[in-house]
């Protein structure tokens, strides 16, 4: 073939929206991956709510136009999958509520589409993260699964048969806003109390600050000249600090509760964690194999297992999920 009868090369593009950071995925025909970055999730308008992340869109569109071309598409993209957090309509495109970035009916596929020049699919990002993770990461060969994320948020995607379940008004795995017994911490969401209050990135943070703030006991969080992120409660866990220790057993134990009343209602063949705080490792995956072990009365457990692709399992299954269409 000669090279002025060369096919054009458009990519395909998979992004992973998350409550702090965006990345974002350029793939070839082949759905190999080539090429990857990271921006942030610019919130302009937070903690009100807004229909026009307007913002947002462009830098996003800039930042896929720019990575197509670096890993040589030169006549721009083909498909386009997302993920994004919170509440999402796959059928109209839109991001109906998402409390970490103040998002409320947002068209964003439309917003997304009309930037890039092709049609972009949207679903909720859990739920194209387990996509990835089922095809090609710590999924494979289940077809019942529970896929948890926990980063800025938390929320679960639930594979039965080999299909996601959305549910009614594809609200199916939001335990974020589940009400946890005897907690008061404020949520996002505007209420209080939630699992997402205490297992996620926010809420470890929170539990660390209100920790300092009112208990007298020593710890290393105390010596940083900063608010403790949850990266630091976690290193000062690992090192033995005892209220590191203490807030990452609450998190694990609220988790773990949540999870066997889930595995207990659906029997999945497997748990999959995933996300930044899932880097804890033992710290939470620990407390639900001990809860399932101790609670779950079937004989045949779940495998609770920690993903296997990281920021990549969410690229994987926004182009899988474009690509369907």
């Amino acid at each position: 073939m000669k090279l002025d009868e060369a096919k054009p090369m458009k990519a395909l593009v998979g992004v992973d929206i998350g409550g702090t950071n965006t990345v974002i995925g350029i793939f070839d025909e082949t759905r190999t991956l080539l090429k990857k970055t990271v921006i942030p999730t610019l919130k302009p308008h937070f903690p009100g709510t807004t229909d026009r992340p307007d913002s947002f869109c462009d830098a996003l569109a800039e930042a896929i136009h720019a990575l197509a071309r670096e890993a040589g598409f030169t006549d721009g993209v083909a498909i386009v999958g997302m993920g994004v957090p919170g509440w999402v309509d796959p059928v109209l495109g839109r991001a109906e509520g998402a409390s970490n970035l103040g998002w409320r009916g947002v068209p964003f596929a439309e917003q997304m589409s009309r930037r890039l020049g092709v049609p972009v699919h949207i679903d909720n990002d859990v739920r194209i993260y387990a996509l990835g993770e089922m095809q090609a990461g710590a999924g494979r060969g289940y077809k019942n699964a529970l896929c948890i994320t926990i980063g800025t948020g938390i929320a679960v995607a639930i594979v039965a048969d080999g299909r996601l379940v959305r549910g009614a008004s594809f609200y199916a795995g939001e335990i974020g806003h589940d009400a946890v017994e005897g907690q008061d911490g404020a949520c996002n969401c505007g209420r209080r109390g939630c699992v997402e209050s205490i297992v996620s990135a926010t809420g470890i943070a929170r539990l660390a600050r209100e920790a300092l703030e009112t208990n007298g006991e020593s710890t290393s969080l105390s010596r940083l000249n900063r608010t403790p992120t949850a990266q630091d409660v976690y290193t000062a866990a690992m090192a033995g600090d005892a209220v590191a220790g203490r807030i990452f057993r609450l998190a694990g134990e609220v988790l773990s509760a949540k999870v066997l009343t889930a595995v207990t209602l659906l029997n999945p063949e497997a748990v999959i964690i995933g996300g930044g705080v899932a880097e804890a490792g033992d710290l939470l995956l620990g407390p639900i194999r001990e809860r399932i072990q101790a609670r779950y009365t079937f004989e045949k457990k779940p495998a609770i297992l920690k993903a296997a692709l990281g920021d990549s399992a969410g690229l994987i299954g926004a182009v899988s999920y474009a690509a369907s269409y």
